[in-house]
């Protein structure tokens, strides 16, 4: 079995390696809201938004790298409100060629630890795209409950329309492997 890559928090550094990953991704995935034409961020703008990150104790931006590349990627948000702050939400991506080869589970595995020990976070909540199996199996596989249903949500360029599921892990309660 091939190595997986370490898993970092990104760095300001990264910036440049962040973008070119979120274009090739953003051009070739098809479970994103994102659509290709509105991702525009650049260099000084994304090392800023890096740089937020890192400094949040509620908040982190992981990375997997192959050489200087990234091919793989968490994000997550909390919403500071003082009656929702005990829940953060993330979203995460895995470049083409590494798909389904375990660095999605040891993406989220690092981030779920991180959940566990954090003071205040207890809950994570994501969504996903009803028509993304690999997806499903793999939070499924680590804990995540279905919460809920948004029915129709998405639309996609070919006109489909699809369900968004919210799904939710409290991580303390939860053995990750």
């Amino acid at each position: 079995m091939t190595t997986l890559p370490e898993i970092r928090n990104a760095r300001p550094s990264d910036a440049k390696a962040m973008i070119a990953y979120q274009r090739r991704l953003f051009a070739d995935a098809q479970h994103m809201v994102t659509a290709p034409g509105e991702f525009r961020a650049g260099p000084w703008r994304q090392r800023f938004w890096i740089a937020r990150k890192a400094t949040s104790k509620y908040e982190r931006c992981l990375v997997a790298t192959e050489g200087n590349a990234i091919i793989a990627m968490l994000d997550s948000w909390t919403d500071r409100r003082q009656r929702v702050t005990h829940s953060t939400s993330f979203a995460m991506s895995v470049a083409s060629g590494w798909r389904c080869r375990g660095l999605g589970k040891k993406l989220l595995s690092h981030f779920i630890a991180w959940v566990q020990i954090h003071p205040t976070l207890e809950r994570i909540e994501l969504h996903v795209h009803a028509d993304n199996a690999h997806a499903i199996e793999l939070y499924t596989q680590l804990g995540f409950q279905f919460e809920g249903t948004r029915r129709g949500a998405v639309r996609y360029e070919d006109g489909r329309v699809v369900d968004d599921h919210i799904m939710a892990l409290w991580p303390r309660e939860t053995n990750v492997s």
